[in-house]
């Protein structure tokens, strides 16, 4: 059984990445690296970006939410483990981060305000 406190020990760095980002790779369990739902969410939250309006969390403190939402985009920021390793931990901390795999939601899109020539 993997230790799920070091999913959100790190500090993410100001560019992205997380200060123990190899540590939780090393600690990620299998299953969440191949046809894992979590993981496969994370994943398109990754590549297409994402409206995460629909989120149920586990804890109801908006500072813990906050911090582990702070983990999560510091991870999909990281060049430091590569893309299958990214998606493989992202699914593991929305796993614990979450009550249940979410609807994915399309990013919205920000209105573009009219300029006046």
């Amino acid at each position: 059984m993997a230790d799920i406190t070091i999913l959100f020990s790190g500090k993410p760095g100001f560019f992205g990445g997380l200060s123990n980002e190899m540590e939780i790779a090393q600690a990620c369990p299998k299953e969440f690296k191949t046809g894992n739902p979590w993981s496969d969410y994370a994943m398109r939250l990754f590549v297409a970006g994402g409206n995460i309006a629909n989120w149920k969390w586990k804890s109801e403190d908006e500072a813990e939410q906050q911090h582990q939402r702070a983990c999560f985009n510091g991870l999909l920021g990281t060049f430091g483990v590569s893309t299958q390793e990214k998606g493989a931990i992202a699914g593991w901390m929305l796993s614990e981060m979450l009550t249940e795999v979410p609807e994915y939601l399309p990013p919205v899109e920000k209105k573009k305000k009219n300029r006046k020539k």
